[in-house]
């Protein structure tokens, strides 16, 4: 294979997988009720949670733990 098409067919792959958004991997919400009140997720794709992120939580409740929940509960589906 000479080295133009080599690089036409590796500039083709990285605009593939670089046009991905998170969006693309999205799930419905996923609310999660806690003593504080409810916590809405997104969670995205079943095979990893890095992306998981709380996108709605009670006021008292600090951002990282309503994330830790939501990681939780990505890895709780991820399981089954």
């Amino acid at each position: 294979m000479n080295k133009f098409l080599s690089l036409s067919l590796l500039g083709a792959t990285l605009a593939q997988v670089s046009a991905c958004t998170p969006a693309d991997f999205e799930t419905d919400p996923v609310t999660l009720t806690t003593d504080m009140g409810d916590v809405v997720c997104q969670l995205y794709s079943n095979k990893t949670v890095v992306l998981d992120r709380a996108i709605h939580m009670p006021h008292a409740m600090h951002v990282g733990e309503a994330d830790a929940l939501c990681h939780q509960e990505g890895e709780r589906r991820m399981k089954k």
